[in-house]
């Protein structure tokens, strides 16, 4: 019985260092953003979506971003290219220049 509740808290936990990273910065985000800050609240659209050029960039989870999958995606997206220029990795969501 140990060894499954061990297995269940594992999987729910990240196991990367990305993983670490990317929910770190989204605790950052979190402290320091009511709304996400890529949501516009004029439009209701999500500015990550319009990026990519997304058909609907309209945001289904009105702002709240802290379990937005397009959200997380995006900071994934973004250790992926920090990690490949060599780039140092920041410690907080505002250290995190996005360039486009």
């Amino acid at each position: 019985m140990a060894l499954d509740q061990g297995s269940q808290r594992a999987s729910t936990r990240p196991v990367t260092e990305k993983g670490k990273w990317i929910e770190r910065i989204i605790r950052s985000a979190k402290q320091t953003y009511k709304l996400c800050p890529y949501y516009d609240k004029k439009t209701l659209s999500c500015f990550i979506k319009m990026m990519k050029s997304e058909r609907k960039p309209r945001c289904d989870r009105e702002g709240k971003f802290d379990t937005c999958p397009v959200f997380a995606e995006f900071i994934g997206e973004q250790y992926d290219r920090l990690v490949k220029t060599g780039q140092v990795l920041p410690q907080d969501f505002r250290d995190l220049q996005v360039v486009f």
